[in-house]
């Protein structure tokens, strides 16, 4: 089972940071979870919000900002926002990348493209199909999953993992069952569920027989194990 850390161990470290990261891949996280957006001056920026205010010293849009704007900012306890390539350099893991602007696409794909070593390392997700299918155009032979929150129907997770050429359904926990998780894994899908916070979930996971997790808490499950 993939142990995933969403936006690194966010439960400890400041999210989406080199620092949160580590943390998560030293506390024995598989992959990293983390939130893809673009710079004005087009650079792939790792944040999870629109604007940069939630989670750094600074205001406004991201999409405004360019990325010596954006470096400049504290994201917590002194770390930068990071960018695509430097967390793909300095982390030796999995990724689980999010897509949370369409115009992350393109230079996603060209990443992914240009290096196919990452490509075998990297699950692009999305809750929004259009985005899915317009990374698969871009890079047919990208792994890419559909997110769900509240999990649906399985039924209905088949149908619209399907409809967006994706291999991974990403669902809530507190909606999977045993059998509807066999039931995905019978329609050729991987699964992971979230969000997994501590051991007793954990447990609940592994019950679930689904093929990864995520979690803020990386520390806590090493802890269990």
């Amino acid at each position: 089972m993939i142990i995933t850390g969403h936006r690194g161990a966010v439960g400890t470290e400041p999210e989406n940071t080199l620092r949160s990261f580590r943390r998560a891949v030293a506390d024995g996280c598989d992959e990293i979870e983390l939130d893809l957006r673009v710079s004005a001056d087009g650079e792939l920026v790792i944040i999870h919000d629109a604007t940069v205010d939630r989670t750094t010293s600074g205001s406004g849009e991201v999409a405004a900002l360019t990325l010596a704007e954006i470096r400049a900012l504290d994201a917590g306890l002194g770390e930068q926002v990071p960018t695509w390539s430097e967390t793909v350099a300095a982390i030796d893991v999995r990724f689980q990348a999010e897509v949370k602007a369409e115009a992350a696409v393109p230079l996603l794909a060209q990443s992914l493209k240009s290096d196919p070593a990452l490509a075998a390392r990297t699950l692009v997700t999305s809750f929004h199909p259009e985005i899915l299918l317009a990374m698969r155009q871009a890079f047919p032979d990208v792994t890419t999953g559909h997110i769900f929150g509240r999990t649906p129907e399985i039924a209905d997770v088949i149908a619209r993992t399907r409809a967006a050429e994706a291999s991974w359904s990403l669902c809530g926990i507190a909606g999977l069952t045993p059998a509807g998780v066999a039931e995905l894994h019978a329609a050729g899908l991987s699964t992971t569920a979230w969000p997994v916070p501590d051991a007793k979930t954990l447990a609940e996971a592994v019950a679930l027989r689904v093929d990864g997790i995520t979690t803020d808490n990386p520390h806590l499950l090493q802890l269990a194990s």
